[in-house]
């Protein structure tokens, strides 16, 4: 949509904008006052003062400025949610009156207070799995032939995975020669050795770079980049991690880029165990809080006094379970309404936003119809990858029967034998199993190149301790635990050193 036509729907009908793809969002301005628009996954952030909230009242696209301008405190209840998951729930922003604009939502600022006109919900009637991959191959081919006709140019983001094979099986054959894809090795990973073959195969112009890079960065540099990082996230999510990310990235040509990333919600990610409907507890919200949700990003134990510890993982689990509720009262769909509308629009939707600036990312799995088609299947069509792996073998059965990356072809999902159960379980206790070692050894997983970059960071801290001062007034940071880690006593967790990282730039000028 051209710029005008934008301008007219804002003024008009803002609403029919939540309909674009995510991530998109509009702010316009005349005067009769100011307006914004989300759009239908609150993909791409945007932040008002709270309605009704005294003081001066604010629209903005950063969640840092709005509370800068308000003057208020930290969010105690955000700071614990952080702490546990590293990224935030719902509308909660690290500031006291601050919130995100919920997905499909019409903010507007005039002489008064904030007015937020929350988007609409709508209730799906059921639809077979059989129906689903006919519409869900239709839609997904005609938004790729779409996309390049309008980009020529785009570069797919090609993984060892799923999601993204599921993007190049929509486009034809005939369009596949000389497509450009991409793929950032990691350590470890085979996404590099099966997207290679995947290329070589189609004829894909394939670019493959490492994260090697990140070894020759300075501590001083370490720490400008994760403070930049961190800025772009309104200090809610992982600087570490996009900082990482941004070094390995500095070898790729910018521009439009075709990412996988959506297909995670017609599988039902949070899924454990046997599904069948039922309904669920708070004690559900806190087992899947601890085993799924706090374990990858949390601070190590000691960082946080006890008491602001114990307190915060209470009411963080409470949250959970509030954002489950709002999502129905069956457990299995409750889950994917939690990955959708949290999970996604909160950690993805805001490293997708830090990015833009840089690069196009147009996700065609993300869009309303797609995640329409999703929500109308029963969560057993969703599970252990049944629909995607059908609509897979749809799109392009050739591709569908080439194994994934550390998993079986898709072909094996769509059609499972009478053992697939019995292998989805094993799986899911192997799954199990290394979440519990973590819970024991008290650790986590660093992003790719994190482990490095932070450790750099806390060089530099160690160098320079007056950068973290403006955290000796947090009364929930035990200074005990900082000053050993500023000696050199304590060697921090990457989810650490990302924490008190935002932490730093959310309490400062930076």
């Amino acid at each position: 949509m051209e710029l005008m036509a934008v301008a007219d729907q804002m003024r008009t009908g803002p609403v029919n904008l939540t309909r674009l793809l995510p991530p998109f969002a509009a702010m316009h301005h005349d005067q009769h006052g100011t307006t914004m628009v989300a759009d239908s996954m609150g993909f791409r952030q945007l932040f008002h003062t709270a309605p009704g909230a005294g003081g001066n009242a604010a629209l903005s696209s950063s969640a840092l400025a709005a509370g800068r301008a308000r003057g208020t405190g930290l969010d105690k209840v955000a700071v614990g949610n952080q702490s546990l998951l590293g990224w935030q729930l719902g509308r909660r922003t690290l500031f006291e009156d601050v919130e995100k604009l919920v997905p499909g939502a019409v903010a507007r600022l005039d002489s008064g207070p904030v007015a937020v006109e929350d988007g609409a919900r709508h209730s799906h009637d059921p639809l077979g799995v059989e129906h689903a991959v006919a519409e869900a191959a239709t839609l997904l081919r005609t938004s790729l032939a779409a996309l390049l006709d309008d980009h020529p140019d785009a570069v797919l983001q090609l993984t060892g995975g799923l999601d993204s094979r599921l993007l190049l099986s929509a486009i034809p054959p005939s369009r596949r020669r000389g497509l450009r894809a991409m793929t950032l090795g990691v350590p470890g990973s085979g996404d590099v050795s099966i997207a290679a073959k995947i290329s070589a195969r189609y004829g894909l112009e394939h670019d493959v770079r490492d994260l090697a890079s990140v070894d020759g960065v300075s501590p001083a540099d370490a720490w400008r980049l994760c403070v930049e990082a961190s800025i772009r996230l309104d200090a809610m999510s992982d600087p570490v991690a996009l900082a990482a990310l941004g070094i390995g990235e500095r070898s790729f040509a910018q521009g439009v880029r075709i990412s996988g990333l959506g297909g995670e919600v017609a599988r039902g990610f949070y899924y454990v165990g046997r599904v069948v409907d039922r309904s669920y507890t708070r004690k559900d919200a806190s087992r899947l809080a601890s085993w799924r949700m706090f374990v990858n990003e949390s601070v190590e134990p000691g960082l946080l006094t006890d008491e602001f510890s114990a307190w915060a993982r209470d009411a963080a689990e409470g949250e959970v379970f509030e954002a489950l509720q709002a999502g129905g009262d069956e457990w299995f769909r409750a889950t994917d309404e939690l990955y959708l509308r949290h999970r996604m629009q909160r950690w993805a939707g805001a490293t997708d936003t830090a990015v833009s600036a840089q690069r196009i990312v147009i996700n065609p799995m993300l869009d309303r119809g797609f995640l329409e088609i999703a929500a109308r299947l029963s969560p057993q069509d969703k599970a252990g990858s049944r629909f995607l792996a059908s609509l897979q073998m749809a799109l392009d059965p050739e591709l569908g029967a080439m194994p994934l990356d550390g998993r079986p072809a898709p072909a094996a999902y769509a059609d499972p034998s009478p053992w697939q159960p019995v292998a989805q379980t094993l799986s899911t206790g192997k799954r199990f199993v290394r979440k519990s070692l973590q819970r024991v050894r008290r650790g986590n997983r660093p992003p790719a190149g994190g482990d490095i970059l932070a450790a750099k960071v806390v060089t530099h801290w160690r160098a320079n301790p007056d950068l973290l001062s403006t955290l000796a007034s947090l009364d929930f940071i035990e200074r005990e635990w900082m000053g050993a880690m500023l000696a050199g006593d304590v060697e921090p967790r990457p989810s650490s050193v990302a924490f008190l990282t935002n932490l730093a730039v959310a309490t400062s000028d930076m």
